[in-house]
């Protein structure tokens, strides 16, 4: 365990709840939001959406790391900090004011008890901020919140556990799509075909993200018997998913494009795959497995981001 007397309340805030982490769930329901608007003008309900998805995110992103420290597999998995010169040159590869540093538990940041409490309270505050949601969209809300619930929960927790049944990436696939298209669909409640599209390529940008975040710790998910992607086709073969996601992410994109052109804008973040695919062919250091997670973070936010300003681009030239 590593000493934290040195971190601040801040610190030990940002590494407990990972805050820089809920960037992508927030925006991916900022641009579901943000398409709504262009169809019907929900102020209340699109503001409150997106606060739910970050205390949603933050839920999250706490239990799985709870979980995961109930198994040992962070543990196990950030056990290369032992290795000074390997964590150097990792921490050069990140910011470390957006990426986490390990297991806030195993580094005694915060308490087996404390993490108990707070979970609770994130789970209590996603259900308080959805109430208004529930009353404006009815059982459609609740389904859908129960559903979203039960994915992020269960993406670790037992006795399910999807993350080390081989689902783990499928879960993140099906909860950013919905994040996306039920942050849409809940304020309008009208079918959309680009909106869907368009929620797969945030999905499938996730489900990237996690691949590449899961490389790392290949030989922890071995050891603890777990069954992710990689387990099952082998960390040699890593590059031909990212490519076959990658794939995946750019005709959903090509797909919104053919009933919204302007998305279109959407392919000005086809070069950061790219060049990191590029650089997974030659890197033969010993940090190559970390080097695309930063970068496709970076995809999954910049196509998110676009979005949202290929939608307000959209409504600028109609209203002309």
């Amino acid at each position: 365990m590593e000493g934290n007397a040195h971190l601040t309340v801040w610190q030990k805030t940002k590494e407990v709840l990972r805050i820089a982490y809920t960037l992508p769930f927030v925006l991916a329901s900022v641009v579901g939001v943000a398409f709504a608007l262009t169809v019907k003008q929900e102020l209340l309900i699109s503001i409150l959406i997106p606060v739910t998805v970050l205390f949603l995110a933050l839920f999250v992103n706490f239990s799985n790391d709870y979980f995961d420290y109930k198994s040992g597999v962070d543990k196990l998995r950030f056990s290369y900090y032992e290795d000074k010169a390997l964590k150097d040159e990792i921490s050069k590869l990140f910011n470390q004011k957006v990426f986490w540093s390990g297991n806030s538990l195993d580094r005694g940041i915060i308490t087996d008890a404390q993490g108990k409490v707070l979970m609770v309270i994130l789970a209590a505050g996603a259900v308080l901020l959805a109430i208004p949601i529930i009353l404006y969209a009815g059982w459609l809300a609740v389904i859908l919140g129960l559903i979203g619930l039960a994915l992020a929960f269960f993406y670790t927790a037992p006795p399910v556990n999807l993350g080390a049944r081989g689902l783990g990436e499928t879960d993140v696939l099906l909860s950013f799509t919905m994040i996306a298209f039920f942050s849409y669909f809940v304020i309008v409640q009208v079918f959309s075909w680009p909106m869907l599209f368009l929620s797969m390529a945030i999905g499938f940008g996730a489900m990237l993200m996690r691949l590449s975040d899961e490389a790392p710790g290949y030989q922890s998910h071995v050891a603890k018997g777990e069954k992710n992607l990689l387990v099952r086709f082998g960390i040699e073969n890593i590059a031909k998913i990212e490519i076959v996601l990658i794939a995946a992410i750019y005709i959903c994109i090509l797909g919104a494009v053919v009933f919204e052109p302007f998305f279109i804008l959407l392919f000005l973040a086809l070069p950061i795959p790219i060049k990191t695919m590029r650089a997974m062919r030659t890197d033969t250091s010993r940090i190559r497995l970390w080097r695309p997670i930063p970068q496709f973070l970076k995809q999954t936010i910049s196509i998110e981001v676009l979005a949202i300003i290929a939608l307000i681009a959209r409504t600028v030239w109609t209203s002309l």
